[in-house]
């Protein structure tokens, strides 16, 4: 794989992360709101002064907790290190369990051809799995980022961007990750379509008819305003599920 930048997908356009919106310092917050721990004691615990805390969580000092720091707040808080940012280790063989948590890449040429999604091999309220011979890579992401997208790594998978139809905000060569259990256009969004031909797009999806039409209508559209939209029945179109983020080099 070659080096990129990963962006956080709650937006098409990511604003710079703050301590308010840094996602370990969110689930600390979260962590320490869910057992009532009063951030003095918790800070004295850590063998730091009453206020160190409160400063790391609202002012963004220290920018990262040290590795010793991290240790001991995980053990005042019975979670996993890895949940307040620490690396995950390197592991040198693998398992059923290291498998689980990847997330595949599918090449969408090997999926490509008439009838359908070939790539697909099942799916389910819990998301899609796919032919072994579709997958020509795997990605795994962090637990923290995991959970800043709200998503487990078995309910993803990654596809690679062809062609300038979603420019500006995707581009040619950006790896998209999709949550595969969401497949209803509602709310509106990017998400990953399969095609007439047996590949995979990513288009702009939001639901057009009006409560009661007899046919729920939906716009395919593109970002790029030299591509067309059109106006589909449901029934029409393939999800293959919700854009949650990107890879871009």
């Amino acid at each position: 794989m070659s080096r990129g930048k990963f962006l956080l997908a709650f937006s098409p356009i990511i604003g710079k992360i703050t301590p308010m919106t840094d996602p370990v310092r969110k689930r600390i917050r979260q962590l320490i709101g869910e057992k009532n721990i009063d951030l003095k004691s918790l800070s004295l615990a850590l063998g730091k002064n009453h206020a160190y805390l409160q400063q790391y969580l609202e002012r963004g000092i220290p920018k990262q907790l040290s590795e010793r720091s991290r240790m001991l707040l995980a053990e005042q808080l019975e979670v996993d290190e890895a949940e307040l940012g620490a690396p995950r280790p390197v592991r040198q063989a693998r398992s059923t369990t290291a498998n689980q948590e990847e997330i595949p890449e599918i090449n969408v040429h090997a999926g490509a051809g008439g009838g359908g999604f070939t790539a697909l091999e099942s799916h389910s309220s819990n998301g899609m799995t796919f032919s072994r011979e579709v997958v020509r890579d795997h990605w795994r992401l962090p637990d923290w980022l995991l959970f800043s997208l709200n998503a487990k790594s078995g309910n993803l998978a990654a596809f690679p961007v062809q062609g300038d139809s979603m420019a500006p905000t995707l581009l040619d060569g950006d790896v998209v990750f999709v949550d595969t259990r969401v497949r209803q256009p509602s709310p509106p969004g990017l998400f990953v379509l399969a095609d007439e031909f047996g590949g995979v797009i990513v288009k702009r999806l939001e639901v057009c008819s009006n409560p009661g039409d007899e046919n729920i209508m939906v716009r395919v559209g593109s970002d790029n305003p030299h591509h067309m939209t059109k106006d589909l029945r449901l029934d029409e179109i393939s999800i293959v599920g919700r854009y949650v983020g990107r890879f871009t080099r």
